[in-house]
């Protein structure tokens, strides 16, 4: 574990998430942080040297103390996860089968089958070309806002 904490935001009202040095990242409840109220959740700062975050109401953690208080999270697979499930739903709901899809992309159905089922990682050209047809495309969101 390094201890350093590189970056950290609330991704609800009452939870943070932090990366560490490293790209380990962990996710905390308010209380377990001992922050009392959810609005100050989000009114912290990170030191210079990135070993100590602290927030409005007092409240200070050194990296090493931080990291231990919270458990493992791996954002990148959670939200791989999510897109490629919403890809599936959204290719259902607008009643294209992945043959069809697959024809309109010029992407095999094999192919298709596995990116749905997070098999694969598809490159991110690929996920527009099976987006297009089905009329969407991919939007950068905050993780707070899901």
């Amino acid at each position: 574990m390094s201890n350093r904490v590189i970056a950290a935001f609330p991704v609800a009202t009452d939870k943070l998430v932090a990366w560490f040095e490293g790209g380990s990242s962990r996710i905390f409840q308010s209380e377990e942080l001992g922050i009392g109220d959810a609005d100050d959740l989000g009114a912290f700062e990170i030191s210079t040297d990135y070993t100590r975050i602290a927030w409005a109401n007092g409240k200070s953690y050194d990296a090493a103390e931080l990291y231990s208080k919270g458990a493992e999270i791996d954002i990148v697979s959670s939200e791989k996860k999510r897109l490629l499930k919403g890809l599936s739903r959204i290719r259902r709901d607008s009643s294209f089968s992945q043959t069809r899809l697959g024809d309109a992309a010029g992407i095999r159905q094999s192919v298709i089958s596995r990116i749905e089922g997070c098999e694969i990682s598809p490159q991110i050209n690929t996920l527009l070309k099976l987006l297009a047809p089905l009329g969407k495309t991919l939007v950068i969101v905050d993780l707070k806002e899901r």
